[in-house]
């Protein structure tokens, strides 16, 4: 428990520091996290005994940053469609790659690779304080929700969530979570954001922030079933792996960039 604290202590501080800088040293943190949970995700899938693209899909991770810069959203479609041609290509020359090789490197390049382009879109928002706002009332909501979800589950819960994906998870810390997660998120929000719209509207994306944020982890659980692990990676001590960390941000971080978009016309 000692070493899981002292190292969920670490990544806020780290974190903390990247928001302080901002500009190219988020950015550059945000790239090197998605190379980081890129290659969990390409490890995780290799326990299937299944050879898949690892150069495209590396490929795919390195240019999402620049074509999201220079030509956003459409760039992206582009470089999705690129991606999926090459990995065609790569099938038809080389005889030790299956169809199952393009289905599984598809899905790397979408989980984690199409949530974290919207991690990349956040980093983009020209006022500093509507990014750190962005940033923060997502990460209050979904890491308030897991904290307050963990607690309340192992203090209250007695009703299994989804007892096949994750065990551990109860009905309990699921509703603990999800308020938890949200009055922090709002609490942000009232004293602390840049408001461009009623308070209701921020009300609304809290809790659907605090709720969805619960189906990113158990998301990610189900793919550690599917794949037979434990843990994404080992890189955090106690923690697992950077995607065990920030499943369940990057699962809502598209809520997050449309909400932007529509209130403050980013």
């Amino acid at each position: 428990m000692l070493k899981r604290i002292i190292s969920g202590i670490v990544v806020i501080l780290l974190f903390a520091a990247l928001l302080i800088l901002k500009g190219t040293y988020l950015k550059v943190g945000i790239v090197l996290m998605g190379l980081i949970c890129q290659y969990e995700m390409i490890n995780t899938i290799k326990k299937k005994d299944v050879r898949i693209m690892e150069i495209p899909i590396y490929l795919f991770a390195l240019l999402m940053m620049p074509v999201l810069h220079l030509a956003g959203i459409t760039g992206l479609f582009v470089l999705y469609a690129v991606t999926f041609m090459l990995f065609v290509i790569v099938r038809v020359f080389n005889e030790r790659y299956t169809y199952e090789s393009i289905i599984y490197s598809i899905l790397a390049v979408f989980y984690p690779g199409l949530f974290l382009a919207f991690a990349y879109l956040i980093t983009l928002i020209p006022d500093d304080q509507i990014l750190i706002d962005a940033v923060l009332i997502t990460v209050l909501a979904a890491s308030g929700s897991d904290t307050f979800a963990y607690f309340t589950g192992r203090f209250l819960g007695k009703h299994k969530l989804a007892p096949k994906i994750s065990p551990n998870k109860t009905v309990e810390g699921a509703v603990g979570g999800l308020v938890g997660g949200a009055i922090l998120s709002l609490l942000y929000v009232l004293f602390f954001a840049h408001r461009a719209t009623g308070i209701l509207w921020y009300m609304l994306l809290a809790v659907l922030l605090a709720l969805l944020s619960q189906f990113g982890d158990l998301a990610a659980s189900l793919a550690k079933r599917y794949f037979g692990i434990k843990d994404f990676g080992k890189i955090i001590p106690g923690h697992g792996g950077i995607l065990d960390r920030v499943c369940s941000i990057i699962f809502v971080l598209p809520l997050t960039y449309g909400f932007i978009k529509l209130f403050y016309g980013i």
